[in-house]
């Protein structure tokens, strides 16, 4: 951590730009999923550059909901009292402030607790890799979905960009070969983008 304590005064001082671990064409797919939409949700924000490209493709009444729990790592950050990848998320977000909401907590406790507007046309999951997170996030946010709503995690396919991921070595590459093998009910793949995988529960007219 205070290695990324460096990487924020870079970031004050204008040496970079906010960081993301996401394709370009990862992103694409987020803003075409998000394109007019009323209610999204992303689980782990880091730094805000894939939450700004949702909610800039939002519907201009829609709300995105940011998930993190933005815990204080570095010992900066907890003589500070302020988490350093929440102070960039916001300030990348800040063009639609009016459509964001951030929540600070983690996946688990966000999905008992939060009162979502109206239910969810997107949920994008990015936070905790491994298998057990990423199925109880599953479980756990799939009920907070729109008829035709869609479910989209990270890092949760291989493809040339991501040659490294494998069910052994990514929790969301296992969950979506026992999504596919229909162990979670009657899901079906949406759309794909290098390690992007969509899904939407068949029959909800997606």
């Amino acid at each position: 951590m205070a290695r990324y304590s460096i990487e924020f005064l870079k970031y004050l001082a204008g040496l970079r730009g906010p960081h993301s671990t996401l394709t370009p064409v990862e992103s694409a797919l987020l803003r075409s999923l998000a394109a007019g939409r009323e209610c999204a949700v992303e689980v782990g924000v880091y730094e805000g550059v894939t939450s700004a490209a949702m909610a800039g493709a939002l519907s201009p009444t829609g709300t995105l909901y940011l998930v993190d729990p933005y815990t204080l790592g570095a010992r900066l950050e907890r003589w500070l009292g302020l988490s350093f990848t929440s102070h960039v998320a916001r300030r990348s977000v800040r063009p639609w402030r009016q459509r964001v909401r951030f929540v600070r907590a983690t996946s688990l406790e966000a999905s008992r607790f939060l009162d979502l507007h109206r239910p969810a046309d997107l949920v994008f999951v990015d936070a905790d890799h491994s298998y057990e997170a990423v199925r109880d996030d599953l479980r756990a946010w799939a009920p907070k979905l729109a008829p035709g709503g869609v479910l989209a995690f990270h890092d949760s396919r291989r493809c040339a960009a991501r040659p490294d991921l494998t069910p052994e070595t990514a929790g969301p590459v296992r969950l979506m070969d026992e999504v596919r093998g229909g162990l979670f009910g009657a899901w079906r793949i949406v759309a794909e983008a290098d390690s992007v995988t969509a899904i939407s529960l068949s029959g909800d007219g997606a």
